[in-house]
């Protein structure tokens, strides 16, 4: 079981669960009280742009950088000064970096539109009553990428003391508090219910953080020592590293954006058959690439190739079979929970079965979408981060090309089919990308 089960990847694993279930009682609220509507539509698409740019200033260097220079500077300094310096300047910035953001996107809100939902807008370029809905859920939106660039941050730390259970609970907090505020606000405040209880769950997120902390040998405090090697470091190699994070983003913009043309609801449908889709992503792929991370970035420092390849051959083929068997179950149980679990109320007979043809659809690319989490931690174990921008850039080329191709053909379902693609492609060029990187590796 050890050799095939990284350490932490079933803590992970259960607490990612967890937070589904969480997400899934969510959704089945929003469905029962906003139904496929155009309001929901609104709220799903504000969270698009806040999204996409904390993807871009802030997680893109803290997902690939972070713990192997943390983890190099605690190794070589017995009292972990400079690790802790270090970990704090990156605090500092993260806040910093994702404040400015926010105050300039509040600023010029409405300018989103074009970007987020066109189809908001009407011919002569002004706000329709649903893009100033949007407009107004997006400025709310806006306090919690702030505080979860601090969470981010601190999350990281966790990872690398192994406080996986602190690291993993987060998430569940986050989806408890849309639920809070959906329940408690909703009555008299509609759709925007919702969103104050993203950003209570934003603020659970990070108290979450500093409880996990709490006896930590890393205290949390800002601090700013950024003319340092090790700074200089996570600078060059986020560079790079900033232009394939947003690609998720950018992916679920896309189809937002292709979405909006389409029938009433069609964003809401997309939304909710992707959040199926992620749990076995998340569950395996996700849990299993975070938990190996560390161990992969330490064999790649002490030089240990063997432990490397052995870690990855291993992770690859439990995520591989796992994942298969998921995406199988998921086609085949699509309607009967997409019925049991979001139908009624609102959500009604036809929004079923569209809901449960997407995400059948979407089944197809649980398997790559999950290979693909841990050969990218594996290239960014090496310390290198170009070879993943060109992987992830061309998968979201294939993306965007074949859903163009599809959708005139299938609707919506070109969406799903399009991402499996994109998908795929992106891991056949992940794979070689590591072939290249280990052929380099002199230990």
């Amino acid at each position: 079981m050890a050799r095939f089960l990284p350490e932490g990847a079933a803590i992970l694993s259960v607490l990612i669960f967890g937070s589904y279930v969480m997400g899934l009682v969510r959704d089945r609220i929003f469905a029962q009280t906003f139904g496929a509507a155009s309001e929901l539509d609104a709220y799903q698409s504000a969270f698009q742009l806040p999204e996409l740019l904390f993807d871009v200033l802030v997680e893109a260097g803290l997902a690939a950088a972070f713990i192997p220079i943390f983890l190099r500077l605690r190794a070589s300094d017995s009292d972990g000064i400079g690790a802790d310096r270090f970990a704090r300047t990156i605090l500092t910035a993260a806040i910093g970096i994702m404040g400015v953001a926010a105050v300039l996107m509040f600023v010029f809100a409405e300018a989103t539109t074009g970007i987020v939902v066109p189809g908001y807008l009407t011919s002569s370029g002004e706000l329709t009553s649903q893009g100033e809905l949007y407009v107004a859920l997006f400025r709310v939106m806006l306090a919690t990428p702030i505080l979860f660039a601090a969470s981010l941050t601190l999350g990281q730390v966790l990872l690398v003391e192994q406080r996986f259970f602190w690291y993993g609970i987060a998430p569940l907090l986050y989806n408890g508090g849309i639920i809070i505020g959906t329940i408690v606000f909703s009555d008299a405040f509609g759709i925007f219910g919702p969103a104050i209880g993203a950003v209570i769950g934003a603020l659970m997120h990070l108290a979450s953080r500093f409880i996990g902390l709490w006896r930590s040998r890393f205290r949390i405090r800002l601090g700013w020592d950024a003319r340092t090697a090790s700074v200089r470091e996570f600078v060059r190699l986020t560079v790079p590293k900033m232009v394939s994070q947003p690609v998720e983003p950018i992916t679920f913009n896309f189809f937002t954006r292709i979405a909006s043309e389409l029938t009433a609801g069609s964003i809401s449908v997309v939304s909710y058959a992707r959040n199926f889709q992620s749990v076995p992503v998340s569950l395996v792929g996700v849990a299993f690439a975070i938990a190996v991370f560390p161990a992969l970035s330490n064999a790649h420092a002490n030089g240990d190739r063997p432990r490397f390849l052995q870690l990855l051959r291993a992770n690859l083929l439990s995520i591989g079979a796992l994942t298969v068997t998921g995406a199988v179950a998921l086609a085949v149980v699509s309607e009967l929970a997409i019925r049991t679990l979001l139908g009624g109320g609102e959500f009604d007979a036809e929004d079923v079965a569209l809901t449960s043809s997407v995400l059948a659809a979407f089944a197809i690319s649980v398997p790559f979408e999950s290979v693909s989490h841990l050969l990218s931690r594996a290239i960014y174990a090496t310390r290198h981060t170009l070879l993943q921008v060109v992987a992830s850039m061309s998968g979201l080329a294939v993306i965007v090309v074949s859903t163009q191709l599809l959708v005139g053909e299938l609707g919506i379902i070109a969406i799903p089919v399009g991402f499996a693609i994109g998908q795929a492609a992106k891991v056949a060029l992940l794979a070689l990308a590591l072939v290249v990187r280990l052929r380099r590796w002199r230990p």
